[in-house]
């Protein structure tokens, strides 16, 4: 339902090039309803006419484009390149020109609230996602200082300072452009800060200079993921030199913490950067998923004095001395997320994982427990463990070795039960797939199953919520993996960047075995 006044910004937003000629006339307290009219139907034109002239002092995209009383469409799903690109470019206007009918008064335009979403739902179906969001307003700073060493800017130019608070996302590609933003952030009216950092594809010295660069004690989420070798003893220095005194979310890439890396003189170094990680008092989401921590768990965990909410442990190589440590730590009872995919929950620490579950009951909202060879004979176990949950909102299970008569038993115990319960990913059954196949399953043979039998179990799977009345509940069967937007923009540079790597250890490898060849000739020619 959309109100009388955001119907008359929507007719307002038509009127052509008449709409920017008469901005000047829109009173202050109209722009966020012409701004979310013009961005619904995309008016590049007049979206980058109202930023460059906005009055209000703060331009927030989730309370501009979210649910509000007079337009209940979310619009903080599209990330729509026409309109982003007119966004930035009004505010490379409003920094370079003199004021109009408004005072300049804008001091934070806030972009953290978009979301990547798979399925682009606006007109041009053209994307700018979190990494191009990330250069575009990175040359938008660089712009803006050129145009004012180069030409005669308006004063209030000098007198202009705007935040732009943004998710982060550098790479090797755009690594040089990010850092020069910052490093002109002191005289630039434009000013770039990252709520959320993400780093991909950069060697260890970039990331450091570029973290440091980028005032590290405001950011609140870092990731640094796939192609940067980053080791516990980078770790280490990282944590013990730069501040985040403010980080909430911690994602390491695959190996970071893994103890088969470390030499006999790093055997305190896990407890070492676990107090570093205790010294972080707003850290509550960790992700150090492929660290191989087999019965370290707790050298990690335990001088942490704020529980975690949400933790990924996906093929960490847990024992049940580490179980038991979790399910009996402060940890377990605040749990609002838990992922402990590659492991064999039930052949492993089958009681430890009741355990846990029964403690984080209560906040338990997403359950991860994908290739945890989950079979048929499994499922009484599993769900009574899981009964204590009734919190659960999203339950993911692909991988596992389950039969088509097995999910029909698993939905009826859900649908019985979990009424918040609203996302399920399923495996495709055992028996669609040839019977020589093993678990976990190779990527070869992810896609090898017969499409017509599971598309009648997955049809059995619906009639069974539609039976139970839960039809808001969607479950979905991602075989190759469910949807990464950040992968999926910068999978070419990712590609690259891991055949370079291939091809420096295949460099290396062949030349020392020419250095060996080249040494036994050497002693063939002395004797």
């Amino acid at each position: 339902m959309k109100s009388l006044r955001f119907l008359a910004a929507e007719a307002f937003s038509y009127s052509g090039a008449s709409a920017l000629e008469h901005l000047s006339c829109v009173s202050f307290n109209l722009y966020p309803q012409l701004f979310k009219a013009c961005y619904l139907h995309e008016r590049a034109q007049l979206l980058q006419g109202l930023v460059r002239t906005w009055p209000l002092p703060e331009l927030n995209l989730q309370k501009l484009l979210g649910k509000t009383s007079d337009c209940q469409v979310d619009l903080t799903t599209r990330t729509c390149r026409l309109c982003l690109e007119a966004i930035s470019t009004g505010l490379k206007d409003y920094v370079l020109s003199p004021p109009t009918t408004y005072a300049k008064n804008l001091h934070v335009v806030d972009l953290t609230g978009l979301k990547d979403v798979e399925h682009q739902t606006c007109p041009c179906r053209s994307t700018l996602g979190r990494w191009a969001r990330t250069r575009v307003f990175a040359q938008m700073c660089y712009e803006i200082m050129v145009a004012i060493q180069a030409s005669d800017v308006s004063h209030s130019a000098f007198e202009t300072s705007v935040d732009v608070r943004l998710n982060g996302f550098v790479t090797g590609r755009n690594y040089d452009l990010v850092a020069q933003a910052f490093l002109m952030l002191r005289f630039c009216p434009l000013k770039l800060r990252f709520a959320g950092f993400r780093a991909d594809s950069l060697p260890l010295k970039q990331l450091f200079y570029v973290l440091r660069l980028a005032e590290p004690e405001s950011i609140q989420k870092l990731e640094v993921v796939h192609n940067v070798p980053l080791e516990a003893t980078h770790l280490e220095v990282l944590l013990s030199r730069v501040d985040f005194s403010k980080l909430q979310s911690l994602t390491l890439p695959a190996g970071a913490l893994d103890i088969r890396r470390l030499g006999q003189d790093e055997e305190n170094l896990l407890e070492i950067i676990g107090n570093l990680l205790a010294q972080l008092t707003n850290l509550n989401e960790l992700c150090v998923s492929f660290s191989k921590l087999t019965s370290h768990l707790r050298r990690l965990l335990s001088p942490l004095l704020t529980p975690l909410r949400s933790i990924e442990l996906a093929n960490c190589s847990l024992s049940r001395v580490d179980m038991t440590y979790m399910s009996n730590s402060l940890h377990s009872e605040e749990l609002e997320r838990l992922d402990l995919s590659g492991h064999d929950i039930f052949g492993t620490f089958p009681t430890c994982f009741h355990k846990l579950l029964s403690r984080c009951s209560a906040s338990l909202t997403v359950l991860v427990i994908e290739e945890c060879q989950i079979e048929d004979e499994h499922l009484g176990a599993f769900m009574n463990a899981l009964h204590c949950c009734q919190a659960l909102e999203e339950l993911k299970l692909l991988g596992n070795p389950l039969t088509s008569p097995g999910l029909c038993q698993l939905f009826s115990m859900l649908m019985a039960s979990f009424p918040k319960l609203r996302y399920i990913e399923v495996p495709v059954p055992r028996d669609c797939y040839p019977d020589d196949i093993t678990y976990p399953l190779e990527d070869s043979v992810l896609l090898q199953y017969d499409n017509e039998k599971f598309q009648e179990v997955r049809g059995q799977l619906m009639e069974m919520l539609e039976t139970a009345g839960r039809e808001d509940v969607e479950i979905c069967s991602p075989v190759m993996g469910a949807y990464d937007p950040d992968i999926n923009e910068t999978c070419n540079e990712l590609s690259v960047s891991m055949l370079t790597s291939f091809n420096t250890v295949i460099g290396n490898f062949i030349g020392k075995i020419s250095d060996v060849d080249a040494r036994r000739c050497q002693a063939q020619k002395e004797n």
